[in-house]
């Protein structure tokens, strides 16, 4: 098949690395405008547009799709079988989504119709869900509304972070994605309807979201926001007068309750209190500015610090 291929994220370039690796023609690219990032504010591209710029496919760039006549003419004179979605970040319009022989397809880090929309990964993760996986979706103009094609379930466990789910994804794709082309070329592939009865949306993560506030908030949600949020966000906290990212951490029982956002170290061992007596072990940490270093290199370089502030606090206190 020529496929077209539209994505961002690092999510979208191991899924394009999987489609190159088949045999079929990726014709071109599509991924978002290049962001402005880091200290400098300097420019900075896609993983996907880095990804094929050194497999020197023709990357597109448009910044958006809607009334875009140019985009149209290049799609119609490539001729693509297929546009292949995966993370893309931009509306597909009907009249792209109509143009390919095999339509668009979207390739969604959730099982349909559960958590459609923008962060179905973290928020998962926050609910607690012990089952997920990545659905092959036949698009429409709607919110991920579209035909089912296939779906890969696999579970969530309890200690999964955003990191090691994406990862787990990926590799359902990595054993499922050739061969559903094939059968896609074969007229193999059904299609079933979405139950909108049983839909959620993943709405996209908020900065306000990102933030700890150990007074208003369950042990079991902190726990959860720290793994959801980890690596792309950081759930957040303040120490002193400065933000720091809580990486990872588990629920632990400790002889002594401390109160929210109390801290206590022993033997190399560093706890926060939360609501109704219960604490978390913190295990890795990152104070703004600073590299991320695990719970006892925390404590050696903060002795003081902790000794004198002797808790975390929110946006609300300070």
């Amino acid at each position: 098949m020529k496929i077209v291929f539209a994505g961002t994220t690092p999510f979208s370039a191991f899924h394009l690395d999987l489609l190159i690796k088949s045999k079929n023609e990726v014709a071109a690219v599509f991924t978002q405008p290049d962001r402005k990032s880091g200290r400098g504010k300097n420019l900075k591209p896609s993983p996907v547009k880095t990804f094929s710029e050194k497999e020197r496919l023709q990357v597109i760039q448009p910044k958006s799709l809607r009334n875009n006549p140019e985009v149209i003419e290049d799609l119609r004179t490539i001729s693509p079988d297929l546009i292949l979605v995966v993370a893309y970040g931009l509306i597909l319009p009907a009249e792209i989504i109509n143009l390919p022989k095999f339509g668009c397809i979207n390739i969604h880090a959730s099982l349909l119709p559960r958590w459609r929309g923008a962060a179905p990964i973290e928020r998962s993760i926050l609910e607690g869900d012990n089952k997920g996986g990545i659905t092959y979706m036949k698009m429409d103009e709607g919110l991920d509304t579209g035909p089912i094609m296939k779906l890969l379930p696999c579970s969530i466990d309890e200690d999964e972070d955003s990191e090691s789910l994406e990862k787990k994804y990926q590799n359902l794709s990595q054993v499922e994605l050739t061969s559903f082309l094939k059968d896609l070329v074969e007229g193999r592939v059904k299609e079933v309807k979405q139950n909108t009865e049983l839909a959620t949306y993943a709405e996209k993560i908020e900065k306000q979201e990102t933030e700890i506030f150990w007074e208003q908030e369950p042990v079991e949600h902190i726990e959860r926001k720290i793994r959801a949020l980890f690596p792309k966000y950081g759930a957040f906290t303040f120490f002193g007068d400065k933000r720091i990212k809580i990486l990872n951490s588990t629920k632990a029982s400790i002889s002594h309750p401390l109160s929210p956002g109390e801290l206590s170290e022993k033997g190399g061992a560093l706890y926060v209190g939360c609501q109704n007596n219960q604490s978390l072990r913190l295990q890795s940490l990152q104070i703004e500015g600073k590299k991320a270093v695990n719970a006892e290199d925390f404590i050696k370089g903060n002795a003081e610090k902790i000794f004198r502030i002797k808790k975390f606090s929110s946006s609300l206190e300070n």
